[in-house]
């Protein structure tokens, strides 16, 4: 893929560690692109939250988003995304239960001052409740760059691959975000992102975002974020919001 190779490229002469501060927390939410730092070796982070969506005729909300994260090394980081509580409903139907949990790995290929890319497996496992989940093995990856601006600005790029199912029947979903990172404060900073989901048979989806977060001590910090849908055929109402907290232990 050409984008993730000019992403490894423009990071390939940097020796540098890039990892997260080990007594300040770093979440990867609420944007929906995934950063390159490592949680501190040693260390564990807890994130999670509650978020509402509705495309069309169709709404819903989800509790939990609990992602755990481990810091294995420097380099490796391992996490776990809990089962998140899911309620969708329409005009007709509606149907309500835990979604599947996830299992990811990540390793920091390339560090320095201008940035770092990262690599991230992942599988979704087949343990939710038959109405909301899929109830198969369902694997994939991401590849990650953080490219640094300035001081305040940094760039986090992800494209990734899934092969996922739906009522049954495997797709492929293909996925890009480009995130801008500010730093609008020591303890506050905020972002916009454009992201593409590109399913197989041409379903396009196009989102754009923004949202912030605020560390209230070094180790927890509040976010919330807000998107909509730019052009996919929702007939209706295309939009999302969330709020969630994180902290670092």
């Amino acid at each position: 893929m050409k984008i993730g190779l000019l992403m490894v490229l423009a990071l390939a002469g940097s020796p540098l560690v890039y990892g997260q501060d080990a007594s300040t927390v770093g979440p990867d939410r609420p944007s929906f692109s995934i950063s390159a730092h490592i949680v501190p070796a040693g260390h564990v982070q807890i994130e999670g939250g509650a978020g509402r969506r509705r495309f069309g005729d169709t709404f819903g909300f989800d509790v939990g988003e609990l992602l755990l994260r481990v810091g294995l090394s420097s380099r490796v980081e391992v996490r776990a995304g809990l089962p998140t509580y899911v309620e969708t409903r329409n005009m007709s139907t509606q149907a309500s239960g835990w979604d599947d949990t996830t299992i990811d790995g990540k390793i920091l290929l390339k560090s320095g001052d201008r940035g770092a890319v990262s690599a991230m497996a992942s599988a979704v496992l087949p343990t939710g409740t038959r109405s909301i989940a899929e109830h198969v093995f369902q694997p994939g990856g991401t590849l990650i760059s953080d490219v640094n601006l300035s001081r305040k600005f940094v760039v986090t790029t992800n494209v990734g691959y899934y092969r996922l199912s739906s009522q049954g029947q495997r797709y492929n979903l293909t996925f890009a975000v480009s995130t801008l990172n500010y730093a609008l404060a020591k303890k506050v900073s905020i972002y916009s992102e454009f992201y593409v989901l590109n399913r197989q048979h041409g379903w396009l989806q196009r989102y754009a975002a923004t949202g912030g977060t605020w560390t209230v001590k070094k180790r927890t910090a509040i976010d919330l974020s807000a998107g909509f849908g730019l052009g996919n055929h929702a007939h209706g109402p295309d939009y999302y919001y969330s709020m969630g907290i994180s902290r670092l232990f």
